[in-house]
């Protein structure tokens, strides 16, 4: 099921009124979607020391006030609460907050992020937030009623769950309305106090990278003819990394350093689709189709018919103008 994530600000300890808007805002979209809504906290615990072997566990918190937060979080319409332990003084910069912000954001890979445009963290971890997971969006909702939030892209479309890509989304002042009882699941999380100066090896995700271009192979086409010599081709006019799954290992057609993972979320600048690979491009700017059966309602152009027909147009075009 697809995630809607809403940062959560502290006034003390109560929520942010502005992080609240954003809560009702996430309510909406969540229901319409049919997704689940998640509150997320990041709380300070000084007695918190977690070994860096383990830098994300479910963890049983000391901290003040945590049930008051979690009834009314709920209450705001979270399905789910999740706070992230840290022994890191909070402030509002990454610096402080980003490696546990990160864990929350890498362990759920939300569709749509939110904050409240008002809340004190908002400016410094919405652009943040908006390039580690390669989001598309980063708008701005207005103030009137959250009731009536909706999501529209740069061309004026709308937003949906089966889009591609994720999004970032400040929203703006409104009273937050109340949703339901004070039922909502409870999860806390903990982080070693990292150093965030220093970038560690493996940190993000491989599936995050933001790689310029891709190429995906489903096991669909495998067999159609010419069509390695032109993904080898494709790939060499693009300077691509060519994916796929274990059979096009045993295919010839990649390396086993290029075997993802199905659910794993990918974030290219562009990916180009031959056939119909089982990939979950959350984070991909721009997608083009070649052949397969997949639906090219959200791509951003396609080939359809034989992949390798295609996949040899395509090469060829491109060659023509090198």
């Amino acid at each position: 099921m697809a995630v809607v994530l809403v940062h959560i600000d502290l006034d003390g300890e109560s929520p942010h009124a502005s992080s609240l808007v954003a809560l009702a805002a996430g309510r909406h979209i969540a229901s319409s979607w049919g997704a689940t809504l998640y509150a997320a906290v990041i709380a300070h615990d000084p007695n918190e020391r977690e070994s860096p072997e383990s830098t994300l566990q479910i963890a049983a918190s000391n901290v003040a006030g945590l049930d008051e937060l979690q009834t009314k979080l709920a209450r705001a319409g979270a399905d789910k609460v999740l706070v992230a332990v840290t022994d890191v003084p909070i402030t509002p910069l990454w610096s402080s907050v980003g490696t546990a912000w990160q864990g929350i954001v890498d362990h759920l890979r939300p569709r749509l992020v939110l904050f409240g445009a008002d809340s004190p963290s908002a400016a410094e971890l919405g652009p943040r937030t908006g390039a580690r997971i390669g989001a598309r969006l980063l708008l701005r909702a207005g103030a009137a009623g959250v009731e009536d939030v909706e999501l529209r892209d740069r061309d004026g479309g709308y937003v949906r769950v089966a889009d591609s890509g994720a999004a970032v989304v400040l929203v703006g002042v409104a009273p937050p309305p109340v949703f339901a009882d004070d039922d909502a699941d409870f999860t806390s999380l903990a982080f070693a106090n990292l150093e965030t100066r220093l970038e560690l090896v493996g940190a993000v995700p491989a599936e995050l990278e933001h790689a310029r271009v891709m190429i995906a192979i489903g096991d669909d086409v495998l067999a159609e003819p010419e069509l390695a010599d032109s993904t080898r081709r494709l790939a060499a006019l693009l300077g691509a990394r060519v994916i796929g799954h274990p059979a096009a290992v045993r295919a010839g057609m990649i390396g086993p350093g290029d075997v993802v993972d199905r659910n794993a979320p990918l974030a290219p600048d562009l990916c180009v689709v031959v056939g119909s690979p089982a990939i979950d491009l959350a984070g991909a700017t721009s997608v083009v189709r070649i052949g397969g059966s997949g639906a090219t309602k959200h791509v951003d152009g396609a080939l359809p018919g034989l992949a390798g027909v295609g996949l040899v147009e395509l090469v060829r075009a491109l060659e023509a103008r090198t």
